[in-house]
């Protein structure tokens, strides 16, 4: 994916959609734009095998910021990420 997604896990799901298709007309991005959703980098079920013994530097998390173009920090419209 070219773009890290970063979110708030209860925005609702059309504001996340709206702010990822304004990001991709700001950017000029076309339709095949590719996005990586972070709430979807790893199995949230099974943190510690997606971390194995390596520990979170050799996470899929990670392992998608490092190969990212970029990053997209998608803000509700109440701005709750920047109060987690």
């Amino acid at each position: 994916a070219s773009w890290f997604c970063s979110h708030w896990w209860g925005e609702p799901i059309l504001e996340f959609v709206r702010c990822v298709d304004a990001h991709a007309a700001c950017f000029q991005l076309g339709d095949s734009a590719a996005y990586w959703i972070c709430a979807y980098s790893n199995n949230q079920s099974r943190i510690a095998d997606e971390l194995g013994d390596q520990g979170p530097l050799s996470s899929p998390f990670f392992r998608a910021l490092e190969v990212a173009e970029g990053a997209l920090l998608v803000i509700d419209s109440d701005a709750t990420v920047t109060r987690r």
